[in-house]
């Protein structure tokens, strides 16, 4: 059975190998003297890779574009986490202040709903008012009519009234004149400077035409 070998400050010579072994560069420095292990076989010797430089180089050249690349897209992924953070914010705030601005708009209508409700109320309540005042009126206005007319009636017969008093009057005058004077003989009466007979019978315009020229006088004719 194979014992392990511990290998430490392992050097590699760059350059060409020498001839002459130094003791600086001898790649078993530092060993610990242990007993010689057998040889191993073919099948189970250790594999060694050899890297180039310019591979090397270029994976840490890659690799930190990787990181620069991992650190940019950081970078944007936090500013754009930012900006949408801030951009859900202003949203938010917006939202809000939309929110408030709808529900006092929602209250200012309500209000001017009320106000237009009580105004439509107190204006079909004067509507029906100034019906009822125009009923009147009319009403009013055509009892005045009728009074009207009843006075311009009344005036009317007044009028007749004085014009038969005024014609009485007269007669009454004209027959005082004719009994202080005697002018018209027994039973007739002056008016207007003529003698009148005023018969008590009810005749016909015929008999009473026949009445008047027996007694030498003609008939009144209206």
């Amino acid at each position: 059975m194979a014992q392990s070998v511990v290998y430490a400050d392992l050097k590699f010579a760059t350059g060409p190998p020498s001839t002459i072994p130094d003791e600086d560069d001898s790649p078993y420095e530092n060993v610990q003297p242990g007993p010689v292990p057998a040889a191993p076989s073919p099948e189970h010797s250790p594999r060694r890779w050899c890297i180039p430089r310019g591979l090397l180089a270029a994976s840490l050249i890659l690799l930190l574009l990787l990181l620069v690349a991992i650190v940019a897209l950081g970078t944007c992924y936090w500013q754009v986490t930012r900006s949408l953070w801030d951009a859900s914010h202003d949203h938010a705030a917006e939202q809000s202040r939309l929110s408030q601005e709808l529900s006092a708009r929602e209250q200012s209508l309500e209000q001017t709903e009320l106000e237009l409700a009580w105004a439509r109320a107190e204006l079909q309540r004067a509507w029906h008012e100034g019906n009822i005042s125009q009923l009147e009126l009319e009403k009013l206005s055509a009892e005045l009519g009728h009074v009207r007319g009843i006075l311009g009636k009344t005036e009317k017969e007044m009028q007749e009234v004085q014009g038969k008093l005024n014609s009485s009057e007269s007669t009454v005058s004209s027959l005082r004149a004719c009994v202080n004077t005697e002018c018209c003989p027994s039973g007739w009466v002056l008016y207007r400077s003529k003698c009148l007979f005023i018969s008590v019978k009810k005749n016909n315009w015929k008999d009473s035409l026949y009445d008047c020229r027996d007694k030498l006088a003609q008939l009144l004719v209206e």
